[in-house]
């Protein structure tokens, strides 16, 4: 995508809009959605105003179920799919966990991985493997890229599981996710997917996509809180998949107290296990309902304007960045500056906040940015 020069962004999305709903983002440079968005206004509102009803004893259960079916309602209409294929889970570790823990691994199975995951999509297959003693296979990157022929050495007939990030934490490389649907299927296998580094950001159909599970959580590009999350299951695979924890909330009957046999729920929700953190789930229906006024489409050009805005400003300077192309690049730019520690503390000083990952230096725009900004950051950079 060549750069628009900035123009793109009053023509998709109205500043006025960005500055209503995010007023802070005037007071810094904030180019950190990879670690943690900015809530909208609204979201803090939201949540507060949920507080000050606890403290007086104003609410009712059943408003409390109405905004949960809401939320995920909103989340199929953000990600794909019906509302039937979402529930909440409290972080994309336990999302992950949740598939891993609800199939059947024949002896001789195998699960594939690659080897840029962050912990949340590997720690829980490297214990799952020691617990149902399957192999797993980690594929090699090669300069912040797992290619779909890498994958396709280590995926075979007894593949179960094939796990990867849509996009990658660290590097921002960007998984082809409907081939990897067809390599897993044509294996038998299921794929399963951490997509908290592009929810909110990329325009994504997880059901057109093939994928049979995916999972996050709010606090990144869905500019949500901490403690909101969500995961999604293809209805190809909803009832051969068997949590391993089951609670109250993920059976039949939700308000039938006594004693008595309890029937799983035949959707996503027979995967939550106990109580959510309602006031995060208060602020992610903001979030969503923010996000949601503005195009999937649009959200996902600003953004990839303003990333590739920024690799256009690097190559200008010599600075090395990872680039893998229009079709595998993401709105996470992994630069390599020299002596990135103490520029990220400088950066830190002028009120311009990004990351360091994997010694190099991670810079992630969203749509609420713009190329003042980038320029910003350029200069310090020089």
């Amino acid at each position: 995508m060549k750069p628009l020069e900035g123009l793109i962004m009053t023509e998709l999305i109205d500043p006025d809009f960005i500055s209503e709903h995010w007023p802070t983002l005037s007071e810094m440079t904030y180019l950190n959605n990879a670690s943690t968005g900015i809530p909208p206004i609204n979201t803090f509102n939201a949540m507060k105003q949920y507080l000050d009803n606890k403290a007086v004893a104003v609410g009712k259960f059943e408003d409390t179920l109405k905004s949960f079916k809401e939320i995920r309602q909103h989340l199929a209409m953000l990600l794909g799919g019906d509302y039937s294929q979402y529930a909440f889970v409290p972080s994309t570790s336990a999302g992950i966990n949740s598939i891993a823990h609800s199939i059947d691994y024949p002896s001789g199975s195998n699960v594939v991985i690659c080897d840029i995951e962050f912990p949340a999509n590997y720690v829980p297959w490297q214990n799952a493997s020691k617990l149902y003693d399957f192999e797993l296979r980690v594929v090699k990157s090669k300069d912040g890229a797992v290619t779909l022929d890498a994958f396709k050495e280590q995926v075979d007939d007894d593949t179960k599981i094939v796990a990867v990030s849509q996009i990658q934490f660290g590097s921002g490389f960007r998984a082809d996710l409907a081939q990897l649907s067809k390599l897993a299927h044509n294996n038998s296998a299921l794929l399963a997917v951490d997509i908290i580094q592009a929810a909110g950001c990329f325009d994504t159909d997880l059901a057109e996509l093939g994928v049979d599970f995916a999972t996050g959580q709010a606090a990144k590009w869905l500019l949500g809180p901490v403690g909101a999350g969500y995961i999604f299951v293809g209805k190809s695979v909803m009832e051969e998949l068997h949590p391993r924890f089951i609670g109250w909330w993920g059976v039949e009957n939700l308000m039938e107290f006594e004693y008595s046999e309890r029937t799983q729920l035949p959707d996503a929700r027979k995967f939550q296990v106990g109580s959510p953190a309602m006031v995060a789930y208060v602020g992610l229906l903001e979030s969503l309902k923010t996000l949601l006024q503005i195009p999937g489409k649009n959200r996902e050009k600003v953004a990839m304007d303003n990333a590739d805005y920024l690799r256009k400003r690097l190559s200008e300077i010599n600075i090395p960045f990872y680039d893998f192309g229009p079709d595998r690049n993401s709105a996470i730019i992994s630069c390599e500056p020299q002596d990135v520690e103490s520029l990220h503390q400088e950066l830190m000083k002028n009120k311009i906040r990004c990351s360091v990952r994997n010694g190099r230096l991670r810079i992630s725009p969203h749509f609420y940015n713009n190329h003042e900004e980038i320029n910003r950051i350029i200069e310090h950079l020089r």
